[in-house]
């Protein structure tokens, strides 16, 4: 009845609230200021519970494969999201609905291949950017400057090499979650994130600014959803790779059809804060049933949950770290609950510690009632440079 979550943000703190609420022993690594019994990563190696990598790097860099009890896929499973031309290639075999794409792997190829696409263009780094990977640029010119620095390695640190070319779809995005025991899976509840910085949905991309649900989609989109879901393990098998954890779907629906933009081999943040607060217990038994291979329960959400994230001035450029949090507590309640991200403590205080602070989320069997209550504590909590978004719950077309 141990649990150690592996990583540092909201998502990987929002995991552990779920196994602390089933009654484990929950410990974090590295964890962050609200997160308790933080350990040390080498010690995972006597660590004798369940271990849960929370981010993706963790997985891609072969930790299933290092320890028996980890809930994750391997390192060759995980090539799903660390390469974006090895997930495009996979989908083109199995035949999963994705934009048409061409791989450029220098300037030439970059130059003929361009001209096969209208604008906006879409251009894709093949590795692992920390969500700083994808580019949408409106003119050639620019599409083919930039797709140079991607390859070359000017445009974001440690990242180069081929890149991927991908047709522009207008639609909905839509995030969809599944936890997988190898042959099967269960879907999680539908969540509506906001990428955008500002209120209103202006501004540029972020990890995610908040979230809510669960939201309701029709039966149709649903099936679809899951044929994809269905026909990605069948390819995996195919490829003699077992797969066991979280797998999560980016999706644009166009003309009624769910088109998978990407593929993560973790769940999503801030989503999964919001999908925990639906029902944590719940949660928790999926997580074990799939690990142990077992037959995964249909995840029930009992609540709607929205998530409000508190976030420092400047976000997501560069932002200011070390101040003081105040009016943090208390961090739950039995309609809410705070879940710590960029924070640090020190000597019995609180700073900020990163780009997203806080994750303020409240849940209630009315929509209403949980928005109500997020923004209440969102407007509680206070320090220099606080920012959020206004308009959390607020569906965008």
């Amino acid at each position: 009845m141990k649990v150690c979550i592996v990583g540092s943000g909201g998502r990987e703190h929002a995991i552990g609230y779920a196994f602390e609420k089933a009654g484990f022993e929950v410990f974090y690594t590295p964890g962050n200021g609200l997160t308790e019994n933080n350990i040390d990563f080498e010690s995972l190696k006597d660590f004798d519970g369940l271990i849960i990598p929370g981010s993706e790097e963790y997985l891609a860099n072969g930790i299933a494969e290092k320890y028996a009890n980890v809930f994750g896929p391997d390192s060759r499973a995980s090539k799903l999201e660390s390469s974006k031309i090895y997930a495009k290639k996979f989908m083109s075999i199995y035949n999963l609905t994705t934009p048409r794409f061409e791989i450029a792997s220098n300037g030439e190829e970059l130059l003929e291949k361009i001209e096969k696409f209208y604008p906006p263009y879409v251009l894709k780094a093949d590795g692992l950017a920390k969500g700083k990977g994808v580019l949408i640029v409106e003119n050639k010119d620019e599409a083919v400057e930039f797709g140079n620095k991607l390859i070359s390695g000017e445009l974001i640190a440690g990242v180069s090499g081929p890149i991927v070319i991908d047709e522009f779809l207008p639609g909905r995005e839509l995030s969809a979650m599944a936890v997988v025991n190898g042959d099967g899976f269960s879907l999680f509840p539908f969540i509506q994130d906001y990428k955008k910085i500002n209120t209103g949905n202006t501004g540029p991309n972020t990890g995610g600014m908040g979230s809510f649900g669960p939201i309701e989609i029709d039966d149709e989109l649903k099936t679809k959803i899951e044929e994809l879901f269905a026909k990605t393990l069948y390819g995996l098998k195919k490829e003699g790779i077992f797969y066991r954890g979280f797998l999560y779907l980016g999706l644009m629906i166009y003309e009624k059809t769910p088109y998978i933009l990407e593929y993560n081999v973790r769940l999503g943040d801030p989503e999964t804060e919001v999908i925990v607060a639906t029902n944590p217990e719940n949660f928790v038994e999926c997580v074990l049933k799939a690990f142990n291979e077992e037959k995964i329960p249909e995840f029930n959400p009992k609540y709607f949950a929205l998530d409000v994230v508190l976030a420092s001035k400047g976000y997501p450029g560069k932002y200011e770290k070390g101040k003081e949090i105040r009016n943090l507590f208390p961090l739950q309640g039995e309609d809410f609950v705070i879940f710590g991200a960029g924070v640090k403590k020190e000597n019995d205080k609180y700073y900020t510690n990163g780009g997203r602070v806080l994750h303020c989320v409240a849940f209630s069997e009315s929509k209403e009632e949980a928005k109500r209550k997020a923004y209440e504590i969102a407007e509680r909590i206070d320090f220099e440079g606080k920012i959020f978004r206004k308009d959390i719950g607020v569906i965008y077309a």
